[in-house]
């Protein structure tokens, strides 16, 4: 024997949502453009800082050369002031007494105490 069940199947519920009964509403991506004035005004500020930062380095580079020829002429100062204080030194020794003295005896002269007199430099510190 054979025995059958029968269940009763319940109908599939439909569900439905607020959602799918409201048409959809599709939205656009607008690509919004950049206006003739502020592309002018970006480009004008690109341009400035382009002209403010060639300003500087040009500045940069000038304070550069300057510093390099100070000490250049520095550096030739200090090689006269050399030489010039070689120069002092050998006037200082030609100028002396005893140089003298020796040169007058190898000429021939004699020192007469009544023909000396004394000479003061005057204006020099």
């Amino acid at each position: 024997m054979v025995v059958e069940r029968y269940t009763e199947t319940a109908p599939a519920k439909k569900v439905y949502r607020e959602s799918d009964s409201q048409p959809k509403t599709q939205r656009k991506a607008k690509v919004v453009g950049i206006k003739r004035m502020e592309m002018t005004i970006y480009i004008a500020l690109a341009v400035l800082i382009a002209a403010v930062s060639i300003y500087v380095l040009s500045l940069k580079m000038e304070a550069y050369n300057y510093q390099s020829e100070k000490s250049s002429i520095e550096q030739s100062i200090s090689v006269k002031e050399g030489e010039i204080s070689e120069l002092n030194t050998e006037v200082t020794y030609l100028a002396s007494y005893d140089r003298i003295y020796e040169k007058a005896q190898e000429l021939g002269l004699d020192l007469n105490n009544s023909n000396v007199k004394v000479v003061e430099k005057y204006g020099e510190d």
